[in-house]
C-alpha cells in the first residue's frame, strides 16, 4: 500500500469515527430512562409479589396440615368420618378463600 492510501484510509475512518455534528435526542434518552424506571419498578413489584406468595402458601400449607391432623385426634375424629374426609370442605374453603384475596390484591 502506499502513502496516500493510508491517508485517505486515515481520512475516511477521522470521518466515520467523528463526534456527531448535531446536538443528541434528549426526548429519547428520556424516554429510553423512564422505560428502564418502569421495568426496574415492575421488577421489583414481581419480586415483593412473589415472596408473599410463597410465605403465604406455607401458611395456608401449615393450616391444612394442621386441620388435617387434628382430624385424626379422637375429639374430632367423628366430624372427619372412616375416610377422613370431613374436614376436606373447610380446607378447600380456606384454599379458595386464599386465591381470592390473591386474585383480589393482583387488580
Amino acid at each position: 500500500m502506499t502513502e496516500a492510501d493510508h491517508s485517505d484510509i486515515d481520512a475516511a475512518l477521522a470521518a466515520l469515527l467523528a463526534p456527531p455534528t448535531r446536538a443528541g435526542d434528549r426526548g429519547f434518552l428520556a424516554a429510553v430512562e423512564r422505560t428502564i424506571d418502569a421495568e426496574a419498578a415492575y421488577a421489583r413489584a414481581r419480586r415483593r409479589f412473589w415472596r408473599s406468595f410463597a410465605f403465604e402458601a406455607l401458611a395456608i400449607a401449615a393450616l391444612l396440615a394442621a386441620l388435617w391432623l387434628l382430624s385424626a385426634t379422637p375429639l374430632l375424629a367423628p366430624l372427619a368420618g372412616p375416610a377422613r374426609w370431613g374436614l376436606a370442605p373447610p380446607m378447600l374453603l380456606v384454599l379458595l378463600l386464599w386465591f381470592g384475596t390473591q386474585r383480589w390484591r393482583q387488580a
